[in-house]
């Protein structure tokens, strides 16, 4: 399908490539489809377009580039919704938010994605001691 991105443009995105969140994400309760495209060449860094909001586009990344030690751990219920019986199944990746100080990512609040469903969730990770707004830089 074609989409349109005001940040990319016109991109072509294969279906196996879109991810729903069923709740939203945290502040956009209604964006609930995103295109989840490369934004480069080594798996690191993520476009999370979102299909019906051509103006709303996240950075995101996969947390064990910066931060190797990282492990949140899901609630079993968090678990069951997502469907996941397997770690190895799931997609993680963190919100990149910048501004003049520093580059940080959402340790906190990771998007959790059955790979297989490709059925995600924003998930807060209330018990731990993970920031939102980590710098990339302390990694």
């Amino acid at each position: 399908m074609l989409i349109e991105s005001e940040r990319l443009g016109a991109v072509e995105v294969d279906d196996t490539k879109v991810l729903t969140f069923p709740d939203g994400l945290l502040g956009f309760p209604d964006a609930r489809r995103f295109a989840l495209l490369d934004a480069g060449d080594d798996g690191t860094y993520f476009w999370l377009q979102a299909l019906d909001d051509p103006q709303l586009a996240f950075l995101a990344a996969v947390p064990w580039a910066f931060f190797p030690d990282y492990e949140p751990e899901l609630s079993m219920p968090d678990q069951e919704t997502l469907g996941l019986t397997d770690p190895a199944d799931a997609l993680v990746l963190c919100l990149l938010t910048f501004s003049d100080e520093a580059v940080t990512a959402n340790l906190l609040g990771p998007l959790i994605v059955n790979a297989t469903t490709r059925e995600g969730r924003q998930i807060v990770l209330g018990d731990s001691d993970y920031s939102a707004r980590m710098p990339l830089a302390a990694a």
